[in-house]
């Protein structure tokens, strides 16, 4: 009887947490479809939106918690997105954990650069990033 209600109450978390996440992703806009797939490591540039949705719904499907950690509830998604993007077009480039931008070091580990590349001093150094990844 006990065990019957613990899984219940189990089974209800988990639900909810899909419910959440399939919430999110009605509400998404394909190109944030597409900037999402680039955080799951995904380039989706070239796939159709039929596929850019399918993608990213069973990346839903797989791990929602996953989901709603990198794209819903990552106040720096937009960050980690360009960061992604760059390092796929090679604009950053990153040795270990030591990310570079041409020659200057940018930081030691993801948290780093955001932290750089959010400082209101850098950003003429995230706007270079940005148009660089969009002119490649």
């Amino acid at each position: 009887m006990i065990n019957k209600e613990q899984e219940a109450i189990q089974n209800n978390k988990l639900n909810k947490v899909k419910r959440d996440a399939y919430r999110a992703l009605d509400k998404m806009s394909l190109e944030e479809m597409r900037k999402c797939l680039r955080l799951f490591g995904v380039k989706a540039d070239s796939l159709s939106n039929e596929m850019v949705e399918a993608s990213l719904t069973e990346y839903v499907e797989k791990d929602p918690n996953k989901f709603l950690r990198i794209w819903v509830d990552n106040p720096n998604k937009e960050i980690n997105f360009v960061i992604e993007e760059a390092l796929a077009k090679n604009i950053i480039r990153k040795n270990r954990a030591t990310y570079y931008f041409g020659t200057d070091i940018i930081g030691n580990g993801l948290d780093d650069v955001i932290a750089f590349l959010k400082d209101k001093k850098n950003q003429d150094i995230l706007l270079a990033i940005k148009s660089e990844t969009q002119s490649k």
